[in-house]
């Protein structure tokens, strides 16, 4: 992994380019609209005048934050997360103890994603609301990063980028045919690895629409949906067939055992074992 750390020491003001940070990048993941960052300072210190050439959007996991931009100076608590345009000029400071951020930037190309959808709001921080709560999804998914984790972080760093337009105006339908024909591809083909860019240009909307209006109608992302899907048949697997747990998982596209015992865990509340033990008949070994 590249981890681009930026000399704090630099005199001059720097206009850091996508993945440039000042702190250590302790895990980062990367896709053609967005890179995901987790960052730590490890001490309290004063960062130089800089600006970042993307937008982003950046969480304060642990520690304290202070900004001053526009003349303006902003301090931010932990799960509080802050909008920042490309080219805003900003001086920073990491309280005392240091601090964890997890940042969400827009690439090349995400730009232009979010500019398609319409204009952007001007910067912002908010805390406790739906933006942080999104972001908190996609650490955790940085964390927890598994091959079908891209769809997901897509998913859910579309829905954050959504959340910096100054009025989406998606129309309220409640079941668009577009979505019914999404639907019906996931159903069909729930091993396979789908990506939201793929699926909204096949069903002929905007990537952002696809992944807020499924989420309004369903309430999760089309990633969870998916993972769901997943869980759902895999459960009607385990009632019919006496197949390994490796076979299964393999079947349904998860990425080995573990990864589709813990996912079925989160969803069903139980292993697949206990899952298939509980659908036996009594007295049966």
């Amino acid at each position: 992994m590249n981890k681009r750390k930026v000399d704090c020491d630099c005199r001059r003001r720097r206009d850091l380019a996508v993945g440039e940070f000042y702190g250590d990048v302790v895990r980062r993941q990367a896709s053609p609209q967005f890179v995901l960052s987790e960052l730590h300072h490890a001490r309290g210190r004063e960062l130089p005048t800089h600006t970042h050439q993307t937008a982003y959007f950046s969480l304060l996991i642990e520690g304290h934050y202070a900004e001053t931009f526009d003349g303006r100076r902003h301090e931010y608590d932990p799960l509080t997360v802050w909008w920042h345009r490309p080219g805003v000029v900003h001086d920073d400071v990491v309280g005392h103890s240091g601090g964890r951020f997890f940042n969400v930037e827009l690439t090349r190309e995400g730009t232009d994603v979010l500019a398609e959808a319409g204009p952007a709001r001007r910067d912002f921080h908010e805390h406790g609301t739906r933006v942080v709560w999104l972001a908190c999804r996609l650490l955790r998914e940085l964390r927890h990063w598994q091959p079908c984790s891209a769809l997901v972080a897509e998913d859910l760093a579309l829905e954050l980028a959504g959340c910096a337009l100054r009025n989406p105006g998606w129309p309220t339908s409640p079941q668009p045919a577009w979505l019914g024909r999404v639907m019906q591809k996931l159903h069909d083909e729930p091993a396979r690895r789908h990506y939201t860019s793929v699926l909204a240009h096949e069903a002929g909307v905007h990537p952002v629409y696809l992944a807020s209006v499924f989420r309004r109608i369903h309430q999760r992302t089309i990633g969870e949906y998916l993972r769901a899907l997943r869980v759902r048949q895999a459960a009607n697997l385990l009632r019919r067939a006496d197949l390994p747990l490796a076979q299964v998982a393999v079947a349904l596209g998860f990425a080995d055992q573990a990864h589709f015992t813990r996912i079925f865990g989160d969803i069903v509340g139980m292993t697949p074992s206990a899952f298939r033990q509980l659908l036996r008949p009594r007295g049966s070994g």
